[in-house]
């Protein structure tokens, strides 16, 4: 069996469609058939089931394609070895940063990462977390900027970065808009605006709650966003009271300065890590990466005690 082959099969389970697949891949339907064949022949069992109209593929193929993954990612860190060994210095450096982060933390650092990589491209993809822990799987990332702790099947190497505190955004008609810092007891939990699910922030807010021992009352939680923005933009025009991440309050406008409640009591913050597959080839580069990060960052956020650190539920 081929790498190359491996690929293929990777594709037409990421597809279930030969065109589609092969498309990807730039090359003949004809031709992918046959090397998907040709894997099977020597595996002794079928990757695809094709007694259905849809391709689907096999218990087997299924447990088989799992690990190719990791041959997949090791033989293209080696080609990418290869070139850093021959001191090609024009290589790509891939991150994945969650989207409650990229839009407030990209601006801090942007200008200082253009200078330090000045030949290396920097390519940054917005991701929610699981996608950033599949891409790294695959070799399609080669780091990633989350919330931390996670549980993970995969290894990884994980350096945190910063502690973001979180905040409350309260509607000017709100009655706990007349407080400056609000107990969480005293929140009610229906006027709260939440990120859809499938963001970590979404449930470390909720983990907020429960240490409150309000987890009774979770139905009441509803109007779901996308976006931290159109959160904020919903709480200003149409009430209620919604959680921030401590860097997007330094992008609020003046005039909504006020709008901004501290929790009471010890504060509670999310810890921001750089993550990455072991003994990368890019682990100096990714290294030097988190340091540009955090030279441009307020040094309090450095602080790992400044605050109890809410956990992601992130179980992957």
């Amino acid at each position: 069996m081929t790498i190359q082959q491996l690929i293929y099969a990777q594709a037409l389970a990421k597809f279930s469609n030969y065109s589609r697949a092969a498309e990807s891949l730039s090359i003949s339907q004809p031709a992918l058939s046959l090397q998907i064949k040709k894997l099977e022949d020597e595996l002794g069992f079928s990757i695809v089931d094709r007694s259905a109209k849809q391709i689907s593929i096999t218990r087997k193929g299924h447990i088989f394609l799992e690990r190719s993954r990791l041959l997949i990612n090791e033989s293209q860190q080696l080609r990418t070895l290869a070139k850093e060994l021959k001191d090609d210095k024009s290589g790509v450096l891939k991150i994945g940063i969650i989207p409650t982060l990229a839009p407030y933390l990209l601006p801090l650092f942007i200008d200082q990462l253009n200078d330090t990589y000045r030949d290396v491209q920097i390519l940054i993809k917005e991701a929610l977390t699981q996608e950033i822990i599949q891409d790294l799987q695959s070799g399609e990332l080669h780091g990633g900027i989350i919330s931390t702790p996670i549980t993970s099947s995969i290894e990884f190497e994980v350096t945190p970065l910063f502690y973001e505190k979180f905040q409350l955004f309260v509607s000017h008609e709100h009655p706990l808009y007349l407080h400056n810092t609000i107990d969480i007891k005293d929140i009610p939990l229906a006027d709260v605006r939440l990120l859809k699910e499938g963001n970590c922030f979404r449930d470390q807010v909720k983990n907020i709650c429960e240490l409150a021992k309000q987890t009774d009352r979770y139905s009441r939680f509803q109007f779901e966003s996308s976006s931290i923005e159109s959160l904020c933009r919903i709480v200003e025009f149409r009430g209620g009271i919604t959680f921030l991440p401590e860097l997007t309050t330094m992008h609020l406008s003046a005039e909504r300065e006020d709008m901004i409640k501290e929790l009471k009591g010890v504060q509670k913050v999310r810890e921001i890590s750089l993550i990455h597959l072991p003994n990368h080839i890019f682990t100096e580069n990714l290294n030097l990466f988190g340091s540009v990060i955090k030279e441009n960052l307020p040094k309090h956020m450095l602080d790992a005690k400044r605050g109890k650190k809410i956990p992601t539920n992130i179980n992957l």
